[in-house]
């Protein structure tokens, strides 16, 4: 009788196994996906940073132009 249990207690362990492999298996894979999205999301961070900063630039010329026209046009109504 023990050994008809054992015969069959074998099969669930195996399983248990053949889950656990694929569950580390899995853990692994998705922790290597999760790498190259982190190192993905860096490099698009960088060059949205470089862009927004160029941008930035951009839109402190146009305002600091404007602020000059608007006192040149104000000197200009008071003469």
């Amino acid at each position: 009788m023990k050994q008809v249990i054992q015969k069959f207690r074998s099969v669930p362990s195996f399983r248990r196994s053949v889950v656990g492999i694929t569950g580390a298996v899995a853990a692994f894979a998705g922790t290597a996906a999760f790498a190259d999205a982190v190192s993905d999301a860096q490099s698009a961070l960088s060059v949205a940073q470089a862009g927004g900063e160029s941008v930035g630039g951009s839109v402190v010329a146009v305002v600091c132009a404007l602020a000059v026209v608007g006192v040149i046009i104000a000197l200009v109504r008071k003469v």
